[in-house]
């Protein structure tokens, strides 16, 4: 009787060592996944960004114009973002009125003047460039 009330009782410390190697288990599987998801949100907003930093510098009109297709883009596909604006214009109407305005030839310089700074899904955007004649 005296081996089988101790055998209960080391069955019983094994359950509760395992049992506690799985809570251990879980909440450092829970704190590694919150971590992986701020490295996800700034893979997001570099990959985000980097459409518009790809324009930063000289570039010719006709890739000025592409400029200002992908911010009216942007601007379609995420409203909850805000509007990109581009020489202070953000709405379709005025970027149309923009892209027109620049000469396949001619050369501009591009520069990326703001980017969101509030806290939140979106901080890190880039919010408003300029595009001004060589």
């Amino acid at each position: 009787m005296e081996n089988a009330s101790k055998a209960l009782i080391i069955a019983g410390a094994i359950l509760l060592a395992i049992l506690i190697i799985a809570l251990g288990v879980y909440i450092f599987n829970q704190a590694r996944s919150a971590t992986n998801m701020d490295d996800l949100s700034n893979q997001q907003v570099e990959a985000h960004n980097s459409t518009f930093q790809n324009y930063e510098g000289t570039i010719n009109g006709t890739q000025a114009k592409a400029l200002i297709d992908a911010v009216r883009n942007n601007n379609q596909r995420m409203p909850t973002l805000g509007q990109i604006s581009v020489n202070g214009k953000s709405d379709n109407a005025s970027l149309a009125t923009e892209k027109n305005s620049y000469q396949p030839t001619s050369q501009y310089e591009v520069k990326i003047t703001g980017y969101q700074t509030q806290e939140g899904q979106y901080k890190g955007y880039v919010t408003a460039m300029t595009v001004e004649a060589k």
